[in-house]
Order: C-alpha cells, then structure tokens, then sequence
C-alpha cells in the first residue's frame, strides 16, 4: 500500500497510545482493564514523568480515534466527566447519530483505517493522531502502515490471558526506540516506526544518537 509517508508527503503524526501488560495483553480475561489502568487512578503514577508525558502526549493531539468497545467500556469510568480535549472518531458498523458528552464530540464511522483516518486528520488540522487502546482498531491501523509512532505505558504485570495488543501482520514493522522511563507502577516505553530503506537495513549496530533515552530515579 503506496502511503503519504512513501510520496513524501508532509502529514501529522499518528501515535498509537496503550497500556500493555509484559506478555502483550491489551485488556484481561473478558476485557477487564482494571489491572492495566490502576495507575491512571493512583495519584502518585498519573503525576510521575512517565504518567504525565504519556497523558500530555494524549492532550496534544487534535483528533482521537478508538473502537466502539472502548467507547462502550468507557461510559462508567468518564461519566459526566470532561474527559476528552479533542474530537473522537469511533469506528463501528452500526450507524448512530454524533454525540455531544465527555468535553468532545464523538463522531461514529463504518469505514477503513484510511477513510476514518482522513476524517480525522481534516478535524486535527496540524495537529496529531491518536489511535487510542483498542487492540482491533490498533491492528487495523498498523496492518495498513498508518501508525507513526508507539507510545505504550508498559505495567508490570503478567496477565496470562486477555486481548492481545498485537497481532499477525503482513510484514515485520522495525522500530526506533526513543524513549524508556522505568517505574514502580507502569514505565513508558516510546518507539517510532522506520520507514523507507532504513527499515530493511536491520544488520548496522545502532550509533550512540539512535539509541533511546532513558530516565532512572
């Protein structure tokens, strides 16, 4: 699939933002995120620099995009709360109408990666992309090379079973690794997608400037 990255064609970034258990699971046993978001909920990792990079990242973006089982499993925890600062492309087959709740507008779409993509990137403007949790939308859109950027926040935890974040996909995907924060309660973990012929020279050790950043306190 020939992209906008291909042709040189300046576009925004499309990060893909999600908490990961250690063995790869992107929810538990029948979608339980509990484990996995506890530190979004504990005071003291959400105000850490790992917690507050990833959610600033988030509140940069100028369109978010996510799978209609997120929006379902979101409607306890966001509440009446202002949870979004940029409007929400939900991906699903069943047609409904805009809504207005949670600071945002959510905007439902039955289309492909790149047609829901394009939606978003004409709401975000010069701003980014984020593709948001859900392992479907996030396997659609990286199968079709629409991910620039992966910014996980990695819990330690080894989950056994649940939803794989990651799936099979048509060719490998080399990655770049930019950032590494270790922490008690999740470590973020920051990579960027190679593109062109860097990608298929996986032979070269990496120089001193490729190498990520880390912080350790």
């Amino acid at each position: 699939m020939e992209d906008a990255h291909a042709k040189g064609v300046p576009v925004t970034e499309v990060t893909l933002f999600s908490s990961v258990s250690v063995d790869g699971y992107a929810t538990g046993p029948d979608g339980d995120l509990g484990r996995l978001h506890r530190w979004m909920w504990n005071g003291d990792a959400r105000g850490s620099r790992d917690g507050e990079e990833y959610l600033r990242a988030f509140r940069d973006a100028g369109a978010i995009v996510f799978g209609r089982r997120t929006y379902d499993s979101g409607q306890e925890p966001w509440g009446d709360d202002d949870v979004f600062d940029a409007p929400v492309f939900v991906l699903t087959h069943e047609r409904l109408d805009p809504a207005a709740k949670n600071g945002t507008v959510f905007t439902f779409v039955d289309g492909s990666p790149a047609q829901v993509l394009a939606l978003a990137r004409a709401a975000a403007g010069d701003r980014g992309i984020a593709v948001m949790g859900s392992p479907d939308v996030a396997q659609q859109f990286l199968r079709e090379g629409l991910v620039d950027v992966l910014l996980l926040t990695v819990v330690p935890v080894l989950l056994g079973a649940g939803t794989p974040l990651f799936a099979a996909l048509p060719a490998p995907v080399e990655l770049r690794q930019t950032l590494a924060v270790p922490g008690s309660e999740v470590a973020l973990a920051r990579y960027e997608v190679v593109r062109g012929p860097a990608a298929s020279d996986t032979t070269g050790a990496a120089s001193a400037a490729d190498r990520p950043t880390a912080s350790v306190s």
